[in-house]
């Protein structure tokens, strides 16, 4: 069983490169907010009734475990919207009641809370409940940065791009996710974050360690789309891109390693792949969940996706969504076959 939380949007365990003080790691391991039964009290009402803003002393101190395992700070250089902080739960409530119905109960029948905090950082921390009962319990807990979550969607998203390249003056980019961009939107392309998380976390669909992945690789069907293991090591398939692209990280403080002048090539690059974008090919489980995600926003909500990037101020490259090109249909077919399943 994995014993660590899913940092997202998307600061996976292998990002971080602080070990977990031994102290810190037993306090998390047993902690009883990490497990299935401190839960016990919540009842099987619909996905509304489980937000929460205020945090009880024992999630508080659970929470702060985690931002102190991983130093997790504020994030910095974000495009807040208009949406004061105080008005930002009542954004979130009207964002849950108008996401379609289906996600709704997949969702619910998955999460135990959800909690809007600050700080984190990063948009996620979405923690597998433990019980001495099972192994996978299924059932999760989720910790949301509403100051992440605080943009406009297609503000998030350039947000995003920019933890893991720094700015070249002569070099922009305007991704397009949204007609309405709107905060409403960055809170669902999130819930299909949540969404795909979960489902990252089961062994049907992706292994539980490292080991696995090896030794168990023919068997997750949707990594296969995308990710060769050769001599042990799992790298994309596709021989189109970079190498520059194999140490392209997200959410980097002071070491990004490239600039938006290197965007057009990178995202040229992808369209001999099919990756959904640059961030999915971070990592295997990245783009397991990047791919459910950005599918879900694109196909089942019917909401644009592209990005154009502009050098002084001239389009030299522009990037649209995989789904509806040949690149993405035996990938779409996987994902949409997994979705079917988990209705």
């Amino acid at each position: 069983m994995r014993l660590f939380p899913f940092i997202f949007i998307f600061l996976f365990l292998s990002a971080c490169s602080h070990k977990q003080p031994e102290l810190i790691a037993k306090k998390l391991e047993h902690h009883p907010v990490g497990y299935l039964s401190y839960w016990s009290w919540v009842k099987k009402f619909n996905l509304e009734t489980k937000i929460h803003t205020k945090l009880t002393d024992e999630v508080t101190e659970y929470l702060n475990l985690w931002k102190e395992s991983y130093d997790l700070t504020p994030a910095t250089n974000l495009y807040p919207s208009q949406i004061s902080n105080e008005n930002f739960e009542h954004v979130f409530r009207y964002a849950i009641l108008s996401y379609p119905r289906m996600h709704k109960i997949r969702l619910n029948k998955r999460l135990k809370a959800i909690f809007l905090v600050k700080g984190l950082g990063v948009s996620t921390i979405m923690v597998e409940l433990k019980s001495s009962q099972t192994k996978h319990t299924g059932q999760f807990i989720a910790f949301l940065d509403q100051e992440v979550l605080n943009q406009k969607i297609n503000d998030w998203y350039r947000w995003r791009e920019l933890t893991a390249f720094k700015i070249d003056a002569d070099y922009s980019f305007n991704p397009y996710l949204s007609h309405e961009n709107n905060v409403v939107d960055t809170i669902h392309y999130t819930m299909a974050h949540l969404f795909a998380i979960t489902l990252n976390w089961d062994p049907k669909y992706y292994p539980e360690t490292g080991g696995e992945l090896i030794t168990k690789f023919d068997s997750f069907e949707l990594i296969k789309e995308s990710w060769k293991l050769d001599n042990e090591i799992i790298s994309p398939k596709f021989a189109s891109f970079p190498e520059d692209l194999n140490y392209i990280r997200y959410y980097t403080l002071d070491d990004k390693l490239f600039t938006t002048k290197d965007m057009p090539e990178f995202y040229s690059s992808l369209l001999g792949t099919n990756f959904p974008n640059l961030f999915a090919l971070s990592s295997s489980s990245k783009d397991f969940i990047e791919s459910i995600a950005n599918y879900m926003h694109t196909v089942v909500l019917d909401k644009p996706f592209s990005v154009d990037i502009k050098n002084q101020g001239k389009i030299v490259e522009t990037f649209n969504s995989c789904w509806q090109q040949s690149r993405c249909q035996s990938k779409r077919k996987v994902i949409e076959k997994i979705l079917e399943f988990e209705k």
